[in-house]
C-alpha cells in the first residue's frame, strides 16, 4: 500500500500566525517546519505500522521547503513540484493531508484562506471547497482516496463533511468570525490569528494514531472511503477582493472581481484553467466580471 501525504504549514500545531511563521523571512519559520516535519514523522509511523510499503511526503506549502529533510523520517520520500493535472502520480493508493487549514470564510478557523487571502470564495457546481476540497476532487477523479486530514478543527469539519469515511485529527482551534467580502486581503490572515493550541504530546500521538487506523480501514473496506458526488460537466466560480499591497507588485493592481471558468469533462481541467489563466490574468472577457 502507497500512501502519498500532502503538506501544508498553516494547519500546523504551534503555527501562531502567517508573516512569522508561514514565509521564509519570518522569524519563526525555521520552528514552524520542525513542527510540521514531526506532525508528518506522526503520520509516517502510523501509516508504516498499519502496513504502508511506501510513503511520499510532497511539500505543499506555497513558498516550498517547509519540510525539513534531515528530520524526516528515513523510511519516506521527499517530493516537490505541485500541479493538478496530472495530479502529483498515479503510483499511490491512498492520500492524506498534514497541516491543511480551512477553506476561505469559514469561521472559527485558523488561518483560513483558498490559495491567497484575495479569495472570498471557491465553488465548483455550485460546492463550495478549499484547498483540500480541490485536491481531494482531483486525487478521487484518478481513483485515489483520501483517508486522513489533519489541521485546524475548523478543517476537520470541513473534510468530514466532504469525504465518507475520513479519519481527521484536529491540532488547534481557531475564535475568530468569519470574513466578509468587505475585509481587505491585507487583513485576512491578521483577523484570523486567534487560536487555542492542543498540547503537542497530544497531537503527535493522535495523528500517529489516526493514520494507523485510517489505512488500516482502508486495508479492509476501501470502499467505505467516498467522495460528496458532482455531476458532469465541471465548472467553478469565484469571488476574489481587489489585491493586496504585497501581492500588487506582482500581478499589478486587480480590482474585487467574480471569476467563471469554461465547461470541463474533469475537475483537474477546471483547476488547472483557473489557476493556470484565470486568477491573475487580465480582467476583461467572459470569465470575468467587477464586483
Amino acid at each position: 500500500m502507497r500512501v502519498l501525504i500532502v503538506t501544508d504549514l498553516e494547519g500546523v500545531n504551534g503555527v501562531l500566525n502567517f508573516p512569522d511563521w508561514c514565509t521564509p523571512e519570518g522569524l519563526r519559520n525555521e520552528a514552524g517546519c520542525r513542527f510540521l516535519t514531526e506532525e508528518v514523522n506522526a503520520a509516517v509511523k502510523g501509516f508504516f505500522n498499519a502496513g504502508a510499503t511506501e510513503v511520499i511526503v510532497a511539500d505543499g506549502h506555497g513558498s516550498g521547503g517547509s519540510i525539513r529533510g534531515e528530520l524526516l523520517d528515513r523510511r519516506a520520500a521527499l517530493q516537490r513540484g505541485l500541479k493538478l493535472s496530472p495530479i502529483y502520480n498515479d503510483n499511490c493508493d491512498v492520500a492524506a493531508f498534514i497541516g491543511q487549514h480551512a477553506k476561505a470564510g469559514t469561521a472559527n478557523a485558523h488561518l483560513a484562506h483558498t490559495q491567497t487571502e484575495e479569495a472570498i470564495d471557491f465553488r465548483i457546481n455550485g460546492l463550495s471547497v478549499g484547498e483540500f476540497g480541490q485536491l481531494a476532487y482531483a486525487f478521487f477523479e484518478r481513483n485515489i482516496p483520501v483517508i486522513f486530514a489533519s489541521g485546524d478543527l475548523a478543517l476537520t469539519h470541513e473534510a468530514s463533511d466532504l469525504v465518507a469515511g475520513i479519519y481527521t485529527s484536529a491540532v488547534k482551534e481557531g475564535f475568530n468570525a468569519p470574513l466578509d467580502a468587505a475585509c481587505p486581503a491585507d487583513e485576512v490572515m491578521e483577523r484570523q490569528s486567534a487560536a487555542l493550541h492542543y498540547p503537542r504530546e497530544q497531537v503527535l500521538s493522535d495523528i500517529e494514531n489516526k493514520c494507523f487506523a485510517a489505512l488500516q480501514k482502508y486495508a479492509a473496506t476501501p470502499e467505505t472511503f467516498a467522495i460528496k458526488p458532482l455531476t458532469k460537466p465541471y465548472r467553478a466560480e469565484a469571488e476574489y477582493r481587489a489585491t493586496s499591497t504585497k501581492l500588487s507588485r506582482v500581478t499589478g493592481h486587480l480590482p474585487a472581481r467574480k471569476i467563471i471558468t469554461s465547461y470541463h469533462d474533469t475537475v483537474a481541467g477546471v483547476f488547472c484553467e483557473f489557476y493556470g489563466k484565470l486568477e491573475w490574468g487580465k480582467v476583461e472577457g467572459e470569465h470575468y466580471k467587477i464586483i
